[in-house]
């Protein structure tokens, strides 16, 4: 079993200082391990340097050449989706921002052709962006979210080499390959769940301590996560605060000054089930359904922009709430 990485990434981004952090923690724990980095060949090109660190935990670098004009996003994608197309045999593929917990040597008795966990750890009909992912998938004329009752992510995928497993990485790239050039959209899970769909593997999920998904219901598998997920894009958003340390792009920032992973630092990928931050919890079930809610979000804009606006609004909602209260008592 190989463990792949796909790696595009500049000098000016985080991905390679993500992806040095979960292969550090994976060959911990698997010092025999067999952990493969697709990557593209201008990111390979600044594998040197403070760059350069990678190489101490990794069996090989696969690099795939692309057209001058390829952009990241595009070549992340294409190489996320034709991974067998360079990486022969059965393999886990593993996202960038993660942080491996254990030995992932289990794996090897799961024998589902292809194999995902399941996105946010909840069916469709619970989870908070059905919304979102139904109006995105009509706009590509896919079905198989909406079919299957369920969204599964695709950042932990474990792949048995054989027909079917070919047939649904073919499959996932031509679906990839219509959404980013016919419909301009260059998300890679739309794709991958319309190819899960119609290759029929809805029975084929992973427990959620494979791909243990922290900011998106995935506490519940915590004690006994495999895998941490801390989604670096939800990290990378300018009012984003991070609850989980090791997705804080400081942390980040101070590897990439370094070239390599601070012995502070390691200590914390070593220990990474406590490494949270000071949180506030919300478990009022009138509130919860409303979180992602547009207004939610206009109101956020208002009180950072416009302030004496939100002021004004928020008296005139207290003294309307509070006159309610006093007339509901009488």
């Amino acid at each position: 079993m190989k463990y792949v990485y796909v790696l595009t990434s500049t000098e000016k981004d985080l991905y390679y200082e993500q992806c040095l952090m979960s292969v550090f923690s994976l060959r911990h724990y698997m010092s025999e391990a067999e952990i493969v980095i697709l990557t593209d060949n201008k990111t390979f090109e600044t594998f040197t340097g403070k760059r350069e660190e990678i190489k101490k935990y990794v069996s090989d670098i696969v690099s795939v050449d692309f057209p001058e004009t390829a952009g990241n996003v595009e070549r992340s994608r294409v190489l996320k989706t034709t991974i067998p197309e360079h990486i022969k045999g059965d393999f886990l593929f593993i996202d960038c921002d993660t942080i491996i917990c254990e030995s992932l040597s289990d794996i090897e008795k799961i024998d589902y052709p292809i194999a995902a966990v399941l996105d946010g750890h909840v069916p469709l009909s619970e989870h908070k962006h059905k919304d979102y992912f139904l109006k995105r998938e009509k706009k590509m004329r896919y079905t198989g979210t909406a079919m299957q009752g369920f969204h599964i992510n695709s950042g932990v995928i474990l792949y048995r080499d054989g027909e079917k497993a070919r047939e649904f990485f073919k499959k996932w790239h031509k679906l990839w390959e219509y959404s980013f050039r016919v419909k301009h959209d260059h998300h890679d899970q739309g794709a991958f769940n319309e190819a899960f769909y119609n290759c029929g593997f809805g029975d084929t999920q992973l427990s959620g301590i494979w791909n243990c998904q922290i900011s998106q219901g995935g506490l519940e598998f915590l004690e006994h996560a495999k895998i941490i997920h801390y989604f670096s894009s939800e990290a990378a958003g300018k009012n984003y605060i991070s609850y989980y340390k090791l997705a804080d792009r400081s942390i980040q920032q101070r590897i990439k000054e370094n070239g390599s992973i601070p012995e502070d630092i390691q200590k914390m990928i070593l220990n990474p089930k406590f490494q949270f931050t000071k949180v506030h919890l919300l478990n009022d079930k009138r509130i919860i359904p409303v979180l992602q809610s547009p207004l939610i979000f206009t109101l956020a804009e208002m009180k950072t922009k416009v302030p004496l606006v939100f002021n004004i609004l928020e008296s005139i909602v207290g003294g309307t709430r509070g006159l309610a209260k006093k007339l509901l008592k009488r």
